[in-house]
């Protein structure tokens, strides 16, 4: 009877130390599943925002490779036009999408952004006036200056190959 006892004991102990293990791994086994939950979304952001950036540096780009012309055709025009609206798009997601209130001098830079993109529309929208074509060249630089502000304040390095040997330029 006594032995009967004692395994009924030790069967009874072994089950609550297999439980007890049981949930300990399941719940560890949860918590990896959100931190690799958690990664992915952090990387899908960074890639969300790599292709905005791409995207905006694509439309920057388009205005800067024209505003060194001293005299602005339809063409031309049409490029700061749809530019300086698409400028106006990507600055919008990148306010609501990628914001960071806790970093008050990034959004500060981003809505800058927005209002150099919206006064290069301005210039675009009266193009036929005097004096139309060095506003718009004042804004790409004004869009320049923006960016170079930004990418400096979250240590992006625009020209790395400049600074050999030298590897933090991510984002702080």
């Amino acid at each position: 009877m006594e032995g009967e006892k004692a395994l009924r004991s030790k069967i009874l102990l072994m089950c609550i130390f297999s439980i007890a293990i049981f949930s300990l791994s399941e719940d560890r086994f949860c918590l990896c599943a959100e931190e690799n939950t958690q990664v992915e979304g952090e990387k899908e952001e960074k890639s969300e925002l790599a292709k905005l950036m791409k995207e905006i540096d694509k439309n920057y780009k388009a205005t800067e490779e024209i505003s060194g012309y001293y005299n602005y055709k339809e063409k031309e025009w049409k490029i700061i036009g749809d530019a300086s609206v698409n400028l106006i798009n990507l600055c919008k997601i990148a306010l609501k999408k990628f914001a960071r209130p806790d970093d008050e001098k990034y959004q500060k830079l981003n809505r800058m952004m927005l209002e150099e993109s919206e006064k290069m529309h301005e210039v675009y929208e009266r193009r036929e006036q005097v004096g139309a074509l060095e506003d718009a060249q004042w804004q790409v630089r004004r869009l320049r200056q923006t960016c170079a502000l930004c990418h400096k304040h979250l240590g992006i390095h625009l020209y790395p190959n400049l600074y050999p040997g030298h590897k933090d330029w991510g984002v702080k």
